[in-house]
């Protein structure tokens, strides 16, 4: 009888934190996607100032967040890998920069 209580106690121990892993991998996943969203923002922002454009924060988010894989893709072609932070932001920026002017050309020289 004592055995199946500590067989119970430890399942129940075990589910519970399985419930916690949970809530905190769901609010790791939270937050990472958070972080995204600002260096996307913050990337569209800097490439915004650097191209020179006037364009709304949204449309910096957008572009900040696609930048980042157009940059990753682009350099990754040449072979050029980030492998820090740093040089992670600095090819969002260069790629940010990329989807502006081809958002120039395709929706605003007319």
């Amino acid at each position: 009888m004592i055995t199946l209580s500590i067989l119970i106690v430890l399942a129940l121990i075990c589910a519970l934190v399985g419930v916690l892993m949970g809530l905190f991998s769901l609010i790791g996943l939270l937050a990472s996607l958070l972080v995204g969203v600002l260096v996307g923002a913050l990337a569209g922002h800097i490439a915004n100032r650097f191209m020179g454009t006037q364009t709304s924060t949204g449309r910096n988010i957008v572009l900040g967040i696609l930048g980042s894989f157009v940059g990753e893709f682009l350099f990754g072609l040449i072979g050029i890998h980030a492998t820090g932070s740093i040089s992670s932001f600095v090819i969002s920026v260069l790629g940010a920069c990329v989807c502006i002017w081809v958002d120039n050309r395709l929706f605003h020289d007319r």
